[in-house]
């Protein structure tokens, strides 16, 4: 149970770790009289002085550094770019708040080599710092920070970014992200960051946060930290390819918008994973067609009855067992730990109308052609679920630690963000022409707004569904946090907490279903079975009005041992099965509490 707590504490730490440093002010576009490459003669001179790990590179706000040349980091290096917080609207004057915007980094529009903005085979710690994968005249270039790692035995290549966008980029260099890793042992942590229009003019999967290159290889994360993150009018946020896994992948309030193909592609290959507290609008708009899924005898009619393949999720693409992936990895399915919970997964009206909407759309279903058209894909595939869900014979699940908590899954409901990051006639004929004809059109939003550097941004992605704004952990909004920083402070002092809470459910403490829909009468805590038990138990309660629920086991002593649940859920009855693994013989106490209601009983763990 401990070992991922341990991990997501190592990995935080390293962001919070400081030693003494000195710092270098280093002059923009602006103030240096309108010169390139002022950043790049600073972090030059630290090398040549040897100075490079002990000295942190100090951005000015509302200033641009126009990059050179590509900044190389060798082995045993690191580098520091940091910059002030920005202010938020309403925390200064329109003006203040506009000369507080993060210093971007941009390249020269001269004809050099700009695949890679930085190029390391060390560490990467970047505060507050817009990276505009652009040039200074504001045309895109297909650039990436890379991380890298050809020594064999070399240490792991850390990256941590606080505060960061990442805007504007297409395909990246080596077809991989706007952070491309090309090492075999990669932490990256990416906090309060924003991945801003991450969308490439040529078919439809580029575009990603992080990516292993296309049709590499033996590249590895050892762990990726996304928390309180946003990703707009993306293809990808974790993208990994043949051969290659990743061991810890951890999604945590994060809101996504648009996103042309899988959220987390190639999934199926991990060995932990959590998806949690998070917000994902119009996730692989690409869809799936009958003609993917169905085989040569069958037709339309089979697919619409269901006959047909069912299609993969639009989440992640695939948690298939480890003997299919077609490459050794050091674990076995016993060992793997997936939990997906406390999410929202939809398509928005225009998007879902669109599938048969569009110009093109109406031409195949008048042609008798249906089986050409494309469908939004569920959150998870049958064959993904089943695969979760595997019990043998005695009805108990094979696979404890895979869990989805689907009554913490939401499908239907808009969150009716404030100001949406949507250009909505250019996405719309983006995404016709990817089914059609595969001709290109910049459909990103506002990204003038990014050249002028105007801030805040346009798009707010805070939004107006109240049920939303309870249903995380905790009672917090869903989503990236950054949107709500009046709420941030109290998050932050609980945050140790939920990666506990976490953590058991990837330990599979517990998995609840709904076992009815109909509205009960009144709250009921009912007698778990079997009693005593060993090691596992089933719940069942039942609540006649939603709010917010907590499901929580104590020692006799009073003292919290496991969270089965603590988060919105709507009315109806409900069944957890609580697995006692972790936990010593003896007698404890389960508690249900929702809104001012509270009812406990006790159970005995016989071993």
């Amino acid at each position: 149970m401990k070992q991922l707590l341990l991990c997501i504490i190592v990995i935080l730490c390293l962001g919070s770790m400081s030693f003494a440093k000195d710092t270098v002010d280093v002059q923009g576009y602006y103030e240096s009289g309108y010169q390139y490459g002022t950043l790049n003669a600073a972090i030059q001179a630290a090398k040549v002085g040897s100075t490079i790990n002990n000295t942190v590179f100090r951005l000015k706000p509302y200033e641009i550094y126009v990059l050179n040349s590509g900044i190389f980091i060798d082995y045993g290096q690191s580098i520091d770019i940091v910059a002030p917080k920005p202010l938020r609207a309403g925390e200064g004057t329109p003006e203040e708040v506009q000369n507080s915007a993060p210093p971007q980094i941009v390249w020269t529009e001269e004809t050099i080599d700009r695949a890679r903005i930085i190029q390391s085979l060390g560490d990467i710690t970047m505060k507050n710092v817009w990276v505009r994968y652009a040039d200074i005249l504001g045309s895109k270039v297909s650039s990436s920070i890379t991380f890298e790692d050809s020594l064999p035995l070399q240490d792991k290549d850390k990256g941590y970014f606080e505060g960061c966008l990442f805007d504007y980029d297409g395909i990246g260099s080596d077809a991989g992200g706007a952070i491309t890793v090309k090492a075999d042992h990669f932490v990256g942590i990416f906090k309060n960051c924003y991945f801003r229009n991450l969308s490439d003019n040529h078919f439809q999967y580029y575009g990603r946060a992080v990516s292993f290159p296309f049709e590499s290889t033996d590249f590895h994360y050892d762990s990726l930290l996304f928390e309180n993150c946003s990703f707009t009018n993306i293809s990808r946020i974790v993208m990994q390819e043949g051969n290659e896994y990743g061991d810890n992948v951890h999604i945590n309030h994060c809101t996504m918008l648009n996103s042309i193909e899988w959220v987390f592609q190639s999934a199926g290959w991990i060995r932990e994973s959590s998806i949690t507290n998070s917000i994902f609008i119009n996730p692989y708009m690409f869809g799936y067609r009958a003609l993917d899924v169905c085989d040569d005898d069958q037709d339309y009619d089979d697919f619409e009855a269901g006959l047909c393949d069912p299609p993969g999720g639009g989440l992640i693409n695939g948690i298939t067992q480890v003997d299919s992936f077609g490459f050794v990895v050091p674990f076995t399915d016993q060992d793997r730990r997936i939990f997906i919970g406390n999410n929202v997964y939809m398509f928005q009206d225009w998007m879902a109308d669109w599938y048969r909407g569009c110009v093109w759309c109406k031409e195949q279903i008048k042609s008798r052609l249906e089986e050409e058209l494309y469908n939004p894909p569920p959150m998870l595939g049958d064959n993904e679920i089943a695969f979760i869900d595997s019990t043998d014979g005695l009805g108990n699940k094979v696979f404890p630690k895979m869990n989805v908590d689907w009554t913490t899954i939401y499908q239907e409901e808009d969150p009716d963000f404030i100001v949406p990051a949507t250009n909505l006639d250019t996405i719309k004929i983006f995404i016709e022409y990817k089914w059609s004809t595969a001709a290109d059109i910049d459909w990103s939003y506002e990204p003038r707004a990014s050249f002028l550097q105007q801030w805040p941004l346009p798009e707010n992605l805070a939004y107006n569904n109240t049920t939303y704004q309870t249903a995380a952990m905790g009672n917090f909004p869903l989503g990236d946090l950054s949107w709500y920083p009046a709420q941030l402070p109290a998050w932050e002092a609980q945050r140790d907490a939920e990666w506990v809470l976490i953590n058991q459910k990837l330990d599979g403490y517990t998995a609840i279903k709904t076992i009815a829909d109909a509205v009960p009468g009144k709250y009921v805590l009912e007698q778990n079975y079997p009693n005593p038990f060993n090691p596992s138990t089933k719940i069942e309660y039942s609540i006649p009005e939603a709010g917010h629920v907590s499901l929580k086991v104590y020692n006799t002593l009073g003292q919290l041992v496991a969270t089965m649940h603590d988060g919105y859920q709507k009315a109806g009855k409900y069944q957890a099965t609580f697995n006692a693994n972790n936990l010593a013989s003896g007698v404890y106490i389960y508690r249900l509490k929702v809104n001012d209601v509270s009812i406990s009983k006790k159970f005995s763990l016989v071993k």
